[in-house]
């Protein structure tokens, strides 16, 4: 939240641009920066359902043990609404802006609280109900367009994600289209507002399933795993993320940077693939917008200080036995060689979409990426999540802006 705050003025030029206008451009430009800060929260929060429900800790006991499905799926959006507390939070930062016009702040807070919920919900609701929506012969049609050569049930489950992604986003575009009429004044009402709050009716809704359908969710998992394994290639089953650069290494740094590498990739999937969406938006913001190319800059070194907070995660998250049995002198070193590898896709991408559109600059937007990327790199490396979280701001800043 303290980041998300003293961050706020590095957005005066994009998200925040609204604050110098007035009138309905005022409320439109504050509405589209609520719509968008939404939109990243409820798709974060709907994806650590799916975390929670599909791949979270308590799924061995799940597999083992009969649960009553009631009792489960409440354990689960209890967890869910708990931790969506810190990014809810830091989300409503972005109320400070509008805190001089109360009802921009209303809207602002209706939106963001309903992205929230809905995100919590459908996050856990889709992704449990997916087994007996694969049943569900209502269902077939939808599911026989989309399965592939996968049964019904493990469709559903596959693009459970994606429709929570979906609900959520649908009901966060219209909250804000009838908010801003209401504002504007063509429409009276604010009932529009309230379509988060449909989205959240249907995912508790669909959380509360019944316990058939939440006994089959292991079976159809396991039988997503097992498909995949054998379909996988041998290789493919120790290949990592950037493993292919560790023999252009010198011979010291070998070992560990590519057990950091695989410690990575098999624990953080997640949060590195999110680096490709950083990636493609510096890509997008470097080829759209070649008059602000303090914004791409922006953009890219925003995305890489998210990929550099995985070094001190990391390391949270290594036992001390394995420190004990293992001593690596190099650790350190290769945990920044391995976080510096990691923000590549993403410094990368910016400067070549401005290459391929002949913009000038590529090469100081390259450069600048690099270095901003080593200093992130030592930094995660050596700091823990608060310590670099506020040092990587003043990083982005200088990267960006200098």
């Amino acid at each position: 939240m303290l980041a998300a705050a003293l961050s706020l003025p590095l957005f005066e030029g994009n998200l925040l641009a609204f604050r110098h206008l007035e009138g309905a451009d005022r409320v439109s430009g504050a509405l589209g920066m609520f719509a968008r800060v939404a939109l990243v929260l409820t798709g974060v929060l709907s994806l650590r359902g799916y975390d929670l429900v599909v791949r979270g800790p308590d799924r061995g006991t799940l597999d083992l043990h009969p649960v009553p499905a009631v009792a489960y799926a409440r354990a689960r959006l209890a967890r869910a609404a708990r931790e969506a507390l810190p990014a809810a939070c830091t989300a409503f930062m972005f109320l400070l802006p509008v805190a001089d016009s109360p009802p921009l702040l209303l809207a602002g807070a209706l939106l963001l609280g309903g992205a929230a919920a809905a995100g919590v919900c459908l996050g856990v609701g889709v992704n449990l109900a997916a087994p007996g929506l694969g049943t569900n012969p209502a269902m077939a049609g939808l599911l026989d367009a989309l399965r592939g050569a996968n049964p019904r049930a493990q469709a559903a489950l596959l693009w459970a994600p994606a429709g929570a992604l979906f609900l959520g986003g649908l009901s966060v575009l219209g909250a804000m289209a009838s908010l801003e009429r209401a504002l504007l004044g063509v429409d009276p009402g604010w009932a529009g507002a309230a379509l988060p709050l449909v989205a959240v009716a249907i995912g508790a809704r669909l959380a509360h399933t019944d316990a058939d359908s939440l006994a089959r969710l292991p079976g159809v998992l396991g039988e997503v795993e097992a498909s995949w394994s054998a379909a996988e290639a041998a290789e493919e089953g120790s290949a990592v993320y950037m493993d292919w650069v560790v023999p252009r290494l010198p011979a010291a740094w070998q070992r560990e940077t590519l057990r950091v590498l695989r410690h990575g990739w098999r624990g953080e999937r997640g949060w590195l693939s999110l680096g490709f969406v950083g990636a493609a938006m510096a890509a997008a913001a470097g080829f759209l917008d070649p008059q602000r190319p303090e914004r791409a800059a922006l953009v890219m070194l925003t995305a890489a200080a998210g990929v550099g907070i995985l070094g001190p995660r990391l390391r949270a998250r290594e036992p001390g036995w394995l420190l004990l049995a293992l001593p690596a002198p190099g650790r350190t070193l290769a945990h920044g060689v391995a976080l510096w590898l990691w923000m590549q896709s993403i410094v990368l991408a910016g400067p070549i979409a401005m290459a391929v559109r002949n913009l000038p600059g590529a090469g100081e937007m390259l450069l600048r990426g690099e270095l901003s990327a080593l200093a992130l790199a030592a930094l995660g490396a050596r700091l823990s999540t608060g310590g670099y979280a506020a040092v990587a701001v003043l990083v982005v800043a200088a990267g960006a802006f200098s």
